[in-house]
C-alpha cells in the first residue's frame, strides 16, 4: 500500500504574514499539491500531513525564529489543502516527522510499504524524514514539484542528496496522476 505525506505546508511556512514564511515562491507548489492530495483521497492513498508543533520554550527556537506553536493559527495546515478529518496528522518538535511521533507505527498498521513525499522545506524537515523513512525500509518517492525550500541551492542540494545518498525515486505531480 501507498501513503501520501505532506510535510509541514502550515500558515507560518506558507503564508507571507507567517512567523517563518519561506518566500512567495512556495505558493508555486500549493496547486499541484493540492491536485496530488485529491488524487490520493479519490484513489484510497492515505494523507498524513505532519505539523511542526512546537511547545513556547522549544529548543529549536536557538536556531530558528518561534514558529508553529502549539494550538496557534500558524500551526495550521494551509486552507488550500483543505484538510479532511479522514487525513492523518503527525505533530512534530523535530525535523524528521519519524523522530518522537507514531509515524512509523501508523504506517505499519495501515500496511503502507511507498512513500510519497511532497511539503516544505526540501533540505530541512522534507530531507530528515525521506532519509529516516529510508533507513526504516520504506520505498520512497519525492514529488520534485510539489516541494520547496529557502533558495535554489538549498532545493539542488536537497534533492540531489536525496536521489543519489537515499536513492529515492524524484517524480513530478504529473507522473504521480498518472501512475497512482
Amino acid at each position: 500500500m501507498d501513503a501520501l505525506v505532506v510535510v509541514d505546508m502550515q500558515k507560518d511556512f506558507c503564508y507571507e504574514n507567517g512567523a517563518l514564511f519561506i518566500g512567495k515562491h512556495v505558493k508555486s507548489i500549493f496547486e499541484p499539491l493540492r491536485k496530488v492530495v485529491e488524487h490520493a483521497r479519490s484513489k484510497g492513498i492515505p494523507v498524513i500531513f505532519t505539523q511542526d508543533w512546537h511547545r513556547e520554550d522549544d529548543a529549536e527556537f536557538n536556531i530558528w525564529p518561534k514558529h508553529c506553536i502549539a494550538g496557534s493559527e500558524g500551526a495550521e495546515i494551509i486552507d488550500e489543502l483543505n484538510p479532511q478529518p479522514k487525513d492523518y496528522r503527525v505533530r512534530k518538535r523535530r525535523y524528521s516527522a519519524f523522530f518522537g511521533t507514531d509515524l512509523d507505527l501508523t504506517l505499519r498498521e495501515l500496511g503502507v510499504k511507498r512513500l510519497f513525499v511532497a511539503g516544505v522545506v526540501t533540505n530541512i524537515c522534507v530531507l530528515h524524514t525521506v532519509g529516516d523513512a529510508v533507513l526504516r525500509g520504506y520505498e520512497v518517492a519525492v514529488l520534485k514539484d510539489c516541494t520547496t525550500a529557502l533558495s535554489n541551492y538549498d532545493y539542488e542540494y536537497a534533492m540531489k542528496h536525496m536521489e543519489n545518498v537515499f536513492r529515492v525515486e524524484i517524480i513530478s505531480s504529473e507522473d504521480f496522476l498518472s501512475s497512482v
